[in-house]
Parts: C-alpha cells; structure tokens; sequence
C-alpha cells in the first residue's frame, strides 16, 4: 500500500491539530492555586484564589510552580498518549476539533472593565 503525500501531510495535521489541544492541570490540595499547561509548559490558565495571596510569596512561587511541573508533565504523558492512539488508528474523524468560526461569533463580547478619578 502506498502513502499519497498530501494524504499523509494531511492526517500529520490533523494529529498535530488533536494534540496541540491537549491541556495538563494541576492544582493545590485546597484548591488555591490551579495551574492549566500546553504540552510544551505554556500557561493557559492560572487560578490564584484570594485566601493564597496572603500567604508567603515564597510559598505561594513554590506551590505555582509545583503545579506549573505537574500539569506539564500531564499534558506530556496525555499528548504521547494521544498520539500514539491516533498514530495508529485508521481513522482520525473521532478526534477532537476547534469550534467553528460560527460558534466563537456566537459568544457574548468581552465585558470593557474602565476606572476613572
């Protein structure tokens, strides 16, 4: 059986596509910090509760960082997951896909916050 290039550059994508949206997460045991990782360690969200800003700052860097490690390390072990199931799978239709255009227009617009003296 031979591999048609655009076929084979087409299902690469489609697997970079499923796995670029793999999120890692992790958190502290109160819930205080929560920290969302990329597979590559970017942030994509980060909770600071109101109750872990009183605490001490070395504290708190240390518990975001703890949580910053292990949601990468989540987001790694999940993403190889991911791939190796659909590198290996024959059909890729049942892997995930960003929203449309349509349903991110259909969201409320951002709320303008302004402060004035």
């Amino acid at each position: 059986m031979s591999i048609v290039p655009e076929e084979a550059a087409a299902r690469r994508d489609r697997i970079q596509s499923a796995i670029s949206q793999v999120r890692g997460r992790a958190e502290t045991s109160g819930g205080a910090v929560v920290v969302e990782t990329d597979m590559n360690g970017k942030i994509t969200n980060l909770q600071i509760s109101q109750s872990a800003m009183s605490v001490d700052p070395g504290r708190l860097a240390r518990a975001i960082t703890r949580c910053h490690e292990t949601a990468t390390e989540r987001a790694e072990a999940e993403a190889g997951r991911l791939f190796e199931k659909l590198r290996d799978s024959t059909d890729l239709s049942s892997q995930p896909t960003p929203p449309n255009s349509q349903e991110w227009e259909e969201l409320p617009p951002p709320l303008r916050i302004t402060h004035s003296v």
